[in-house]
């Protein structure tokens, strides 16, 4: 009787060390934000995780969208990964400025989808079509 015990008892240690083992890794470490669809998101990290430190509609239809520009991102943010919500057609890049105001140096989302950037600070963001 005891040995039939200890060794149920052993099954289920087994059993739930191997449920722990094979347990979702979402549970150990933070899940990134998710981007919409059609929206323009900026993250903290690297393959867009981390915090999402910006995320704007783009408003997209099949004829166009209505990005608004960002003139001043108070306080400035760093992003190392991005999402670029307009379509290639449409023949329009994302320009993430340093300064306020469009100036200073730039980086560009030239093509949908994700991108990814070197930290550098964003304090303007404006679309560039034609």
């Amino acid at each position: 009787m005891r040995h039939r015990l200890l060794r149920a008892a052993l099954a289920c240690s087994a059993a739930l060390g191997l449920a722990a083992a094979t347990a979702p890794a979402a549970h150990a470490m933070p899940t990134a934000a998710r981007c919409p669809k059609g929206h323009l998101c900026l993250w903290e990290g690297p393959h867009m995780t981390g915090r999402l430190l910006f995320n704007e509609d783009a408003h997209i239809t099949k004829d166009g969208f209505n990005l608004r520009e960002i003139d001043d991102i108070e306080p400035p943010i760093f992003p190392r990964s991005a999402v670029d919500p307009l379509p290639d057609d449409f023949g329009c890049i994302i320009r993430l400025n340093d300064q306020p105001n469009f100036g200073g140096a730039e980086q560009e989302l030239d093509k949908f989808g994700p991108h990814e950037l070197d930290g550098r600070r964003v304090a303007s963001i404006t679309p560039d079509c034609g």
